[in-house]
């Protein structure tokens, strides 16, 4: 089941995160609102922090599909301006994390493989084992003499080691942003968040070693995730699952807020989806099936005391009733 990344802050500053994200981008911000946002994000560290976070998240808005773009196109003092504008103000404000992710982002196009938005995809690699993409990932694979490398630009990949028919046997390797993961002989997956990378084994087990601490290594075994940083490895905590949900299309919520549950979702699906910080810390629990988000949102007013609202096409508010 997903756990609640150690690193995050608090529900309702990422909803307001998430919140200033999707004014700046819709392409009608005065002067006024983005006075105000600069003077939200540098309050807190913990504003810059909800800030990199949805940022990482909501890249993907930049990616709209053709009949976006053609809408694009044909409203152009709503949408054409939105991204220019939106690039404009981060580099007026040289924020760092947008020089880092834009880096990404041109890794992520040129990778070896990538995954669109709400697509999965399985390889099968030159040893036997298997690599699946969740949606949004990029990757990059190297196989030497020595070594079988995976290089994970972006997303997340759940892999099924096979054993090496090379003599003498290749260790087989993650590599994140964080620093590398070794397999031991097993299934487990791999995702790449904004400052940390998140590990979790379903079978036997992995060795984690962060990119700056030559001593602080952990040995990952199956029914177990955590999270590490280039400094260090976070706590372990147990997992029941035997395959991550999201290779049988399925997003689960174990106990998650509101606002991290939203930006789970906006992984799969194009646009923002925002929530007022008042509901933020509304608890989701539950299966939810990702071949309709639109679906998805309809049941939260199902059950929970909230109404969804659309400013635009592409920005979804879910808000108290």
């Amino acid at each position: 089941m997903l756990k609640q990344n150690p690193h995050d802050v608090q529900p309702s500053t990422l909803a307001e995160a998430a919140e200033w994200f999707a004014i700046l981008g819709s392409g009608q911000v005065s002067k006024s609102e983005t006075e105000q946002w600069q003077a939200w994000l540098h309050a807190h560290p913990d504003h810059q922090a909800a800030w990199t976070k949805v940022e990482f998240f909501t890249h993907k808005f930049q990616d709209l599909p053709s009949h976006a773009a053609s809408e694009a196109l044909n409203q152009p003092d709503l949408y054409r301006r939105h991204t220019l504008k939106t690039l404009a103000v981060l580099a007026a404000i040289g924020l760092s994390s947008w020089q880092i992710s834009r880096g990404r982002y041109i890794q992520g196009w040129t990778a070896d493989y990538q995954t669109a938005l709400g697509a999965t995809k399985t390889i099968t690699l030159a040893d036997g084992s298997k690599v699946t993409l969740d949606t949004d990932s990029a990757l990059n694979i190297q196989f030497t003499s020595e070594l079988r490398r995976l290089q994970l630009v972006s997303g997340e990949i759940y892999i099924e080691t096979a054993p090496d028919t090379a003599r003498p046997s290749r260790p087989f390797v993650v590599d994140t942003q964080e620093g590398r993961v070794r397999a031991l002989g097993t299934r487990f997956s791999v995702r790449q968040q904004a400052g940390n990378s998140q590990v979790t084994v379903y079978a036997d087990a992995v060795e984690i070693q962060p990119a700056k601490s030559a001593t602080s290594k952990l040995i990952l075994k199956a029914g177990q995730t955590t999270y590490f940083t280039p400094e260090r490895i976070d706590s372990v905590a147990a997992m029941n699952t035997d395959h991550p949900a999201w290779t049988q299309g399925i997003l689960l919520a174990d106990n998650l807020p509101l606002s991290e549950f939203l930006l789970q979702l906006n992984r799969y699906r194009h646009g923002y989806i925002t929530c007022d910080p008042r509901i933020a810390d509304l608890r989701i629990v539950g299966a939810f099936p990702l071949n309709n988000t639109d679906r998805i949102l309809a049941s939260l007013t199902e059950t929970l005391p909230v109404t969804i609202d659309k400013p635009l096409p592409f920005w979804v508010k879910v808000l108290p009733r």
